[in-house]
């Protein structure tokens, strides 16, 4: 509350101080030799006074709580320390290497069983060389599809011309024909040709008789689709018969188009052979193991997102120091504010009692006023005096505060200076620490070798 509730003129009407001033007087009361007021100005007193006293009672709690809140910041800073924070960060990074020790171990062990199998298959199949591939197998095998689609839509244009059914007929007997030129080439030259690089003799002669048979099927089932065209046009009821018997007879008997498709069609069995041969290391089984051994071989990023972990704890907990100590600068600031509240409120309640003695001191004026018109006698001495209320004034001396405040601040700085240093050597340390027993899974050896493969 900053402002009474009432006024002079409430209490004059509440009180009726005009009327009993009046008879007072008529009575001639007070008595000129009266040194003390009488009851009906005393009542006014009374009630001005338990007013001011209530205030007093709120201010002095308020005053009370800015004091505990001054204390709990002192206590607060006075026990400012990032060490907790230092220790949080060291809990937490071993507990991460305890998770991340058990997934690089079998990592670890992983890549260490399909190292064997791959050093075996060097050594087995007299090999001093990396695989080679395609990186992106994407790419390859959507070069393999458009060719596919490229020979159907040609073959379709050869074949649309003597189908019954247009050029729609045609591409479904041109794909049927590109699927079986381009898919059992693809197979023969990812499953078949290769072997004829094996380390075995027989694989290798194997290899050479399935190709070479393969291409003579194929030469006669694009044959075969050339005569099969040539007869469309002559006699397209009978052409599938027609078909085998023309072949026997006369295998070379076919029109200029069935030529150009033949051609064609060899020409694309040939290149997906060799996309098929193409599509993997040239000796059979040895991209498939590299590449076990090349996904094996992820620890180093295994490593490095165990580091990037540790790393984020060490981040953290660096953002939380600088939180905390600016969480104890700003309660510096709010020291200085509880500070200026408590003047505040002593001065706000300084100006509540004045606004209560105004108010008093014009009810009793108006009082004695009409006391003294009505009365033959002089009124009391009394009269001319003021009523004060300055027993209730609150007086505070925030000097102590003020140099305490002054205190804790310096102490804050130089606490801050020590302490993130502290944290920042203690941080560095739990991190060196850290990586230091992550590198470790791997060893030496495995790890010059993961840099030598880096390096390439």
């Amino acid at each position: 509350m900053t402002q009474f509730s009432f006024s002079a003129d409430s209490i004059e009407k509440r009180m009726n101080l005009i009327e009993n001033a009046a008879e007072q007087a008529m009575n001639e009361c007070p008595k000129k030799t009266d040194t003390e007021i009488d009851i009906y100005q005393q009542n006014v007193v009374d009630y001005v006074a338990n007013t001011i006293d209530e205030e007093r009672h709120r201010t002095l709690d308020k005053l009370n709580d800015l004091d505990t809140a001054r204390k709990d910041i002192v206590n607060d800073v006075e026990g400012f320390s990032l060490n907790q924070i230092v220790e949080s960060a060291r809990h937490k990074i071993i507990r991460l290497n305890a998770e991340w020790h058990e997934i690089l171990e079998n990592a670890k062990q992983e890549e260490g069983a399909i190292l064997r199998t791959y050093r075996y298959f060097l050594f087995k199949n007299k090999l001093n060389r990396d695989a080679s591939y395609p990186e992106s197998a994407v790419l390859h095998w959507a070069f393999v599809m458009l060719a596919v689609l490229l020979e159907s839509v040609i073959n379709g244009f050869f074949f649309a011309n003597a189908s019954d059914a247009g050029i729609l007929g045609g591409v479904f007997q041109a794909l049927f024909i590109s699927l079986v030129n381009i898919g059992s080439a693809l197979l023969m030259g990812i499953y078949v040709v290769p072997y004829k690089n094996h380390v075995k003799i027989k694989k290798q002669s194997r290899a050479k008789i399935f190709t070479v048979t393969y291409v003579i099927l194929i030469f006669f089932f694009n044959l075969m689709a050339a005569h099969y065209r040539t007869i469309l046009e002559e006699n397209p009821l009978n052409a599938k018969l027609a078909t085998v018997m023309n072949l026997f007879h006369n295998p070379l008997g076919i029109n200029f188009e069935s030529w150009n498709l033949l051609i064609i069609g060899m020409l694309f069995v040939i290149m997906a052979l060799i996309k098929g041969y193409n599509s993997d290391d040239k000796y059979p089984g040895f991209g498939e193991i590299h590449r076990k051994l090349k996904n094996a071989s992820n620890h180093r990023g295994k490593r490095i997102e165990a580091m990037k972990s540790i790393n984020r704890v060490i981040d953290d907990h660096g953002r939380q120091a600088s939180t905390s100590a600016q969480n104890a600068k700003q309660k510096i600031t709010a020291y200085k504010n509880l500070i200026h509240q408590s003047e505040e409120v002593v001065t706000r309640f300084a100006k509540y009692v004045d606004s209560g003695e105004s108010i008093c001191n014009n009810a009793l004026w108006e009082y004695r006023a009409a006391n003294v018109r009505v009365r033959s006698s002089k009124p009391p001495a009394y009269f001319s005096q003021k009523q004060s209320f300055g027993n209730y004034l609150l007086e505070i001396d925030l000097s102590e505060e003020k140099e305490t405040c002054k205190a804790i601040e310096n102490r804050l700085t130089e606490i801050r200076g020590k302490e993130e240093e502290k944290l920042n050597d203690s941080l560095r340390q739990i991190n060196e620490k850290a990586l230091e027993d992550i590198l470790h899974v791997f060893g030496d050896a495995t790890l010059k070798r993961g840099r030598d493969e880096d390096n390439k």
